[in-house]
């Protein structure tokens, strides 16, 4: 265990350690990255044997969501990498339920009259004091407004911040760690991973954020033309801890009774044109349209909700994304894997002749397999996954995006049977690149990088100076990085820390000899028993280091 972690937040690692390994078995794991010995004596292997009915994933899955809020968090977020995790991993972990138990009215009453600044009475007319629904985060009340509008108050869990706070700061000394003592997963650099996830976890504690992703989306709805539908903030009774919105209803599409009389095929449609245009046109779309959060209303509509979870594109990847799927459909594979190759960052260990088999099998599937087998969520997934395998690293967001079209799928398939997002994406392409070649896009383009090569043009007369005066008085300083120079330092450091700990033993040793040879006082026959144990056991811990290496 890391001493950092150990000194700030040591009960809540122990029992973090606890549910991983003794409850879930994941000693193993610690074994195979080769830190096991950050774990106490005897834990290690405790818990495998209890649940042999569970797969792996499976029991990840448990885990995390035993965890608490952080963990179910990051649960999520792994489950839109399937750059990084094996299929069978991302997939379990799509089905974790965001479920936590009620907390009481009079803790939720405290957080809406602290944050609105008056009696719950004098915000609302009426406050179901049974929940719509309890998170890990946050907790749902259907309400009505003093004007007789019907709201959905979504409240903070109290107290909440902190929890998360500490187990943040577990994980991301856990991945420093990690990232300095096993050089097999540097590659996936786990402090920046972690870095990313407490900035997307911070913005979801931040229901005003949330309102503006939600007042943003609906806005391009209303630009767009679509009949899908997002409740309307209430903006006067929402802050940080509490949102408000317009309570929309609907029933979850797997609770659809058969006999509704709704088009299914048309509700389909539009969600699936919905989600790729906020993908391909927008940029901007709604990350974690899941079962809770696509409603159906008695007219057919869609309803959207939920939107603490967003993607973002910029125009240059969209652009990319689209391309490389119009190469797609047009079978190009090497335009798809230069298409590709710009998306992301081409590592020095990339293996184009593999990377190029790779893509033109998931072409050939795309193009062969029925849609329910291969779409067009998992065409992007399956082409994210061979860049990041050929050591092309590309923006996180390509993989949230096509979990999101995954996901999208799944329900709209449900709706109807016959859904083909294949259909439907070849339009939005052709939106997507009309709207990249629009006059006004175009020039606007163009003057932003002429303003960008003007200013770096005018720096560089500056930037010349400053190097040719550092070249005059000497100054000049050329670095240079060795991607194994951390190991050596530490493997030079456990040296001298076993050097130093069989020095003092040595010493120990020739004291107990000393002070037991001429005792004449049992205080000397005391102190040289105890230096000889102090010898014996320092001793043993060179000796289990040189056995273990790596650990001291």
């Amino acid at each position: 265990m890391n001493l950092a972690i150990g000194l700030r937040n040591l009960r809540r690692a122990r029992e973090i350690l606890s549910v991983l390994v003794l409850d879930y078995g994941f000693g193993y794991v610690f074994d195979h990255l080769g830190v096991s010995g950050l774990l106490p004596l005897g834990r290690r292997r405790r818990g495998a044997r209890e649940r042999p009915d569970l797969s792996g994933p499976r029991r990840l899955r448990l885990a995390l969501a035993e965890l608490g809020p952080a963990f179910i968090k990051l649960a999520q977020t792994l489950s839109t990498r399937a750059d990084l995790l094996p299929p069978d991993i991302v997939a379990e972990l799509r089905h974790l339920q965001d479920r936590a138990p009620a907390i009481s009215l009079d803790e939720i009453r405290g957080v809406v009259e602290t944050e609105l600044g008056r009696p719950i009475e004098q915000c609302f007319a009426e406050f179901d004091p049974t929940p719509l629904a309890s998170a890990s985060l946050g907790q749902v009340h259907g309400a009505a407004l003093r004007d007789g509008r019907e709201v959905t108050v979504k409240v903070l869990r109290p107290g909440l911040r902190k929890v998360i706070e500490e187990d943040l700061q577990i994980l991301s000394d856990a991945a420093y760690l990690l990232h300095r003592q096993v050089l097999s997963l540097q590659r996936f650099n786990l402090p920046a991973f972690v870095r990313q996830f407490a900035g997307q976890l911070e913005d979801e504690l931040n229901y005003t954020i949330e309102a503006h992703n939600s007042h943003r989306l609906r806005r391009g709805l209303s630009e767009a033309g679509m009949s899908i539908r997002i409740p309307e903030v209430v903006w006067g009774f929402t802050t940080g801890n509490v949102l408000t919105t317009e309570h929309l209803r609907g029933r979850r599409v797997d609770r659809l009774s058969d006999t509704a009389n709704i088009d299914r095929a048309a509700a389909a449609g539009e969600l699936g044109r919905y989600m790729l245009r906020q993908i391909f046109v927008d940029g901007f779309f709604h990350a974690d349209p899941h079962q809770g959060n696509v409603l159906i209303a008695d007219d057919g509509a869609v309803i959207l909700l939920d939107f603490g979870i967003v993607g973002y594109l910029d125009p240059r990847t969209r652009d990319l994304l689209a391309e490389a799927v119009r190469r797609a459909y047009d079978e190009d594979v090497d335009g798809l894997l230069s298409t590709m190759c710009e998306l992301g960052t081409v590592g020095h260990d990339t293996d184009f002749g593999s990377l190029r088999s790779e893509l033109a099998r998931a072409i050939s599937r795309f193009v062969v397999l029925p849609r329910r087998e291969f779409s067009v969520g998992k065409l992007l997934s399956g082409m994210v996954r061979a860049l990041w395998l050929n050591d092309i690293r590309v923006p996180a967001e390509l993989s949230l995006a096509a979990k999101t079209l995954l996901m999208t799928e799944a329900i709209a398939s449900e709706l109807d049977p016959d859904f083909d997002f294949r259909d439907l994406a070849q339009p939005v392409m052709e939106e997507a690149r009309a709207r990249l070649l629009a006059p006004n896009v175009l020039a606007e383009r163009v003057v932003r990088s002429i303003e960008s090569t003007a200013r770096r043009l005018a720096r560089l007369p500056a930037r010349i100076d400053n190097v040719l005066s550092l070249i005059e008085h000497g100054s000049l300083r050329l670095r240079t990085e060795d991607a194994r120079a951390d190991e050596r330092w530490s493997r030079l450091g456990r040296g001298l820390n076993r050097l130093g700990l069989s020095l003092l033993a040595a010493a120990l040793l020739a004291a107990s000899t000393v002070y037991l040879v001429s005792a004449e006082h049992p205080l000397h026959t005391a102190l040289g028993v105890a230096a000889m144990v102090g010898g014996v056991s320092l001793g043993l811990v060179v000796v289990l280091a040189i056995l273990r290496p790596g650990q001291v």
